[in-house]
């Protein structure tokens, strides 16, 4: 009670004192506190009822939810069989029921050599472009290696899977990915991609806030009078200023490289907040490339001379309670004539048709979306080479060399592998601030082994700066490094450090067992090994180094389970092949040393 008279203090002082027509700040809202929680959509339902049913139409409020029959797009499709020839694996829908799973398979002749089934819980994407697929196992969450291309009604791997990349049943679906395709979700935090509770699509508190306490003032019967007050129990973006306004929406339709600040999350980003507050988002530049990405529609639409000439923003055309595909061409065309009369009098029509033509993004294959820079058609096209410029931050003009250095590290990492980012890196790096954190990564990345340890060794962490997923990554890097170096004390105690932040990181588990294994502690890397099983028993790595051990214990029959069931997750899982070699070679069995010998043979040569 005493909480919520002082929120009704604080409430009717903002009250009384705003004036009608004032543009927001968003150190006014109170839904910005910490203790206010989310509720989901469906409380908003009971007052918004007309608002909700129309909202969970759109592309927004159908990006996620259970992969059964009614929601999804692959019901009403072909079920498609698709191939991925560098991997010579196939996959292969159906139906038991009401429940979706994916059937992974390898033909060798006529004989079906190769077989694995997963069951698939969640379809991810709205079914405007696409519906692809995840499956949830103990709670981790994991994306599969199908996707149903929605506008050209055609099967194929997902995006980042193409091209040699087919990650198959191991993509983590990690809370950067959730935090725009869904709403928020109750995350571990122990963990890169745990969800205690998986909502069902983006919902109106991904744009509005966290509703708890707007739910509490309006049962207190505390009621504003919206055309005259702004209600600051929850954000209203059509009050927000025309830059809070585009933050709100730039926050998931910006894609690029993004680097949070300090020890911010991908969920700490609240409406009404200005984005480089969390986080600066990078896209790379190009000279004589004026290529996009899917996600790109304000840094296209702020490049347009209709946002740099007119107050314009999202919503000028969008209404985002309404679905997009329901809108006429006729809705649109009015929003372009009430600027462009002349338009209107020549009784032109289909505007974006030509100032907004649909094409191909550079990120997802069998996809066409409506390019928002508008402008005048033209075919100056240049034929020559792309030349990479750099990496330029979206959302802020002035972001720090520590956060440019970030960027390139991270771009590196994960689109692109020239070393060439790195020497960007390592220029912004020593041109930036001290950071711990990312001059480990820096060195981890150009494998550098003298200099980390002699920075960590001359090096303080002050741990209070980081998150603390940041802080167990860096502390498994370290301890990596260390363990390759004989550093064994060492490296047990920053693996130590990095499980004890991140319990539930099986990578991590798995590099200190494999370091534990390394250094003849069999026992004890056996104990971490179980424990991961107990977790996680996705993990091919898991059952590879269990039968190593076992190898290592000449127990060859228990060697033998585990190297197979490796290879049952993973039928070109060299390093399983190679260890079932040398335990038939141990065994002096001289049949099977030619049958590992020649798969291993074939293996190496298809890739």
């Amino acid at each position: 009670m005493f909480r919520l008279i002082n929120i009704i203090c604080c409430f009717v002082f903002f009250v009384t004192s705003c004036q009608k027509g004032k543009i927001s700040e968003y150190s006014e809202y109170l839904n910005h506190n910490d203790t206010v929680k989310y509720v989901g959509k469906e409380q908003c339902r009971l007052c918004h009822a007309e608002i909700y049913d129309s909202y969970v139409q759109t592309g927004m409020g159908r990006s996620f939810n259970h992969a059964i029959k009614q929601h999804s797009a692959l019901y009403h499709s072909n079920m498609d069989v698709i191939k991925d020839t560098l991997t010579n694996l196939s996959y292969k829908p159906f139906w038991k029921k009401d429940s979706l799973y994916i059937l992974e398979f390898r033909i060798d002749g006529v004989d079906t050599i190769h077989k694995f089934t997963q069951k698939i819980h969640y379809k991810i994407g709205s079914g405007n472009h696409t519906n692809s697929h995840i499956y949830s196992h103990n709670d981790f969450l994991y994306q599969v290696p199908y996707t149903f291309y929605t506008q050209d009604s055609v099967s194929d791997l997902p995006p980042g899977f193409e091209n040699g990349f087919n990650s198959r049943f191991t993509r983590q679906i990690g809370l950067e990915c959730m935090s725009c395709h869904n709403a928020h979700s109750d995350h571990d935090y122990s963990s890169l991609n745990k969800y205690s509770s998986v909502p069902a699509g983006i919902d109106c508190e991904r744009c509005h806030g966290p509703g708890e306490l707007h739910v509490q003032q309006k049962l207190a019967g505390i009621i504003v009078d919206t055309s005259k007050y702004i209600d600051y129990s929850i954000v209203n973006p059509s009050k927000l200023s025309e830059d809070l306004q585009f933050d709100v929406c730039q926050r998931c339709h910006l894609q690029g490289t993004s680097v949070l600040k300090g020890s911010y999350s991908y969920e700490d980003f609240k409406p009404g907040m200005h984005l480089e507050e969390v986080m600066d988002v990078y896209l790379p530049r190009y000279k004589n490339n004026d290529k996009f990405l899917m996600a790109s529609h304000v840094e296209r639409l702020k490049q347009s001379s209709c946002f740099k000439n007119d107050d314009l923003s999202c919503t000028t055309c969008h209404n985002p309670h309404k679905p997009v595909k329901k809108a006429s061409s006729e809705y649109f065309d009015s929003k372009c004539m009430s600027c462009h009369i002349q338009c209107n009098d020549n009784h032109m029509n289909e505007c974006s048709s030509c100032h907004m033509p649909k094409s191909n993004s550079v990120d997802i294959m069998h996809v066409s979306i409506t390019d928002h820079k508008i402008s005048i058609p033209h075919n100056n096209f240049s034929n020559d080479e792309d030349i990479f410029l750099g990496l330029k931050s979206i959302n802020n003009n002035n972001p720090t060399n520590l956060s440019i250095a970030k960027a390139y590290l991270k771009h590196f990492e994960s689109f692109d592998d020239n070393p060439l980012l790195l020497d960007s890196a390592n220029y912004y790096l020593n041109n930036a601030k001290y950071d711990f954190v990312s001059k480990i990564k820096y060195y981890y990345l150009v494998k550098d082994d003298k200099s980390l340890i002699d920075f960590v060794f001359s090096n303080v962490i002050d741990s209070n700066n980081y998150s603390k997923s940041d802080l167990a990554m860096t502390y498994a890097k370290i301890g990596e490094v260390f363990s390759r170096n004989n550093l064994n004390q060492n490296s047990e105690q920053y693996f130590l450090l990095s499980m004890k932040l991140m319990p539930n990181v099986i990578e991590y588990e798995l590099k200190y067992a494999t370091s534990l294994i390394k250094h003849k502690k069999l026992d004890k890397a056996l104990n971490v090994l179980e424990i991961s099983l107990s977790k996680n028993k996705t993990y091919k790595q898991i059952y590879l180094n269990m039968g190593y051990i076992f190898l290592l214990k000449k127990e060859y029959v228990k060697a033998e389970i585990y190297f197979n069931k490796a290879i049952s997750l993973d039928p070109d899982y060299i390093r399983a092949y190679e260890n079932l070699l040398l335990l038939n070679q141990l065994t002096n069995n001289l049949d099977q040393v030619s049958f590992y010998s020649n798969k291993i043979s074939k293996i190496v040569k298809k890739n």
